[in-house]
């Protein structure tokens, strides 16, 4: 596929010029048919893995290769024979790639959390986004950018994106070169033939021309596809299988580390949904406490009684950053909440906060936070300042999307 590439100068606070992809309509619609292809290949191995297998992961074919919390991380076992993994091309064909040091990776187990908070966490749409992502989950992810955007989230759908991006991989090593992908990237919500809602997160290689940039790496290929079921018993199963072929000569024992943190994070994010939620909370309470009176410090919002059953000592309460009553030591929770993106650094301030508004942070809608982040984004796009974007409610104002501009970016 023939891709166009140009520069175009991006005002922000660094005032760097950021490079774009410009892809035609053709070129935007077949990208994101690879990338549900990608997602449908997927899906045909978890109903294997579901209805088949019976959840049972052969042993003589997958190794397992490391745990967390209820996930187990399966690496697949080398044969007699050197074995190639195979990727999906634009063209709907599979090709060979020619890395031996690429195992498949599969990670299956249920997820804490609901399906909207691991949406809403995973969610990113803008080079920032995925910068405070990664402080979070550590997937190793640097120098990311989209170069392209082929689908944006509307109202309807607010965890709907897709588009192409590039990024390095992992630390810099002494005597390796850096790697890097160029990729196609999709996340939305679906539902499955037994009428299951399922989200989905795919990053899959593709063979385009890359403006040129500062960052020498030698390009990889992956492909990697999370699926993320709500099963009727309310849990979220995580279905993820996938590989990256690092190419060129890079020992196993150094990759396979860094691919398994990698998919890990993303598969885990309703603690990120928990954070967001947290800003846009402390950012609320901010505005509505400025003409009220702070309550008094007299007494811990948990109730707590020290070693006689009498009321704590107030000297050692702290304010909970949101609801700004007192919180005792043992009835405080203390978080990182990311404040701003400068210069690439995702800046963080340390919050002290009482365990009910982290329950509520829990507890809250993803779906309806997630709009309210659609609905700021536009607004500040029409540089409309002085309205309050701030409410929680689904039915505030809002800006009517124009339905006749194209997701994709054109010349």
């Amino acid at each position: 596929m023939s891709s166009r590439t140009s520069s175009e100068r991006v005002t922000g606070s660094t005032h760097s010029t950021q490079e774009r992809l410009y892809l035609s309509q053709e070129e935007g619609r077949r990208l994101e048919d690879l990338a549900d292809q990608v997602v449908l290949d997927t899906i045909e191995y978890y109903d294997r893995f579901r209805f088949v297998e019976k959840r049972v992961v052969d042993p003589s074919a997958w190794k397992d290769v490391g745990h967390r919390d209820n996930l187990t991380v399966y690496r697949e076992r080398s044969g007699p024979r050197p074995t190639y993994p195979s990727i999906r091309t634009l063209d709907g064909r599979l090709r060979l790639v020619p890395c031996k040091s690429a195992p498949s990776v599969k990670i299956v187990g249920m997820i804490q959390g609901t399906l909207d908070d691991e949406m809403y966490g995973c969610f990113v749409d803008s080079d920032d986004a995925v910068k405070t992502r990664t402080v979070f989950v550590d997937d190793a992810v640097q120098n990311f950018h989209w170069l392209a955007t082929i689908a944006e989230p509307t109202q309807e759908d607010p965890f709907r994106f897709c588009g192409v991006a590039r990024c390095t991989l992992g630390m810099s090593m002494p005597l390796a070169k850096t790697r890097g992908a160029c990729m196609v990237i999709s996340m939305g919500m679906s539902t499955t033939k037994h009428g299951e809602r399922m989200g989905y997160y795919v990053a899959h290689s593709v063979d385009l021309s890359e403006p040129v940039n500062e960052h020498r790496y030698l390009r990889v290929n992956c492909s990697l596809c999370w699926l993320k079921t709500e099963l009727a018993n309310g849990k979220v199963e995580l279905y993820m299988k996938g590989f990256v072929a690092p190419m060129g000569i890079v020992p196993e024992f150094a990759a396979f580390p860094v691919l398994v943190n990698c998919v890990l994070g993303i598969g885990q994010t309703s603690d990120t949904s928990y954070t967001k939620k947290l800003a846009w909370m402390i950012h609320d309470a901010g505005k509505s406490t400025r003409r009220l009176t702070q309550p008094p410090m007299d007494e811990c919002i948990g109730k707590c009684k020290n070693a006689f059953g009498g009321p704590k000592n107030s000297a050692h309460f702290r304010r909970c950053i949101v609801c700004f009553k007192a919180v005792c030591n043992t009835c405080q929770v203390v978080r990182k909440v990311p404040v701003d993106v400068v210069d690439g650094r995702v800046n963080l301030n340390k919050c002290s906060l009482c365990i009910l508004c982290m329950h509520r942070a829990k507890m809250l809608s993803a779906v309806a936070f997630a709009r309210r982040d659609l609905r700021s984004k536009r607004w500040k796009s029409v540089d409309v300042g002085c309205t309050s974007t701030t409410g929680s409610s689904d039915q505030e104002l809002a800006l009517t999307p124009n339905m006749d501009r194209p997701f994709y970016e054109t010349r």
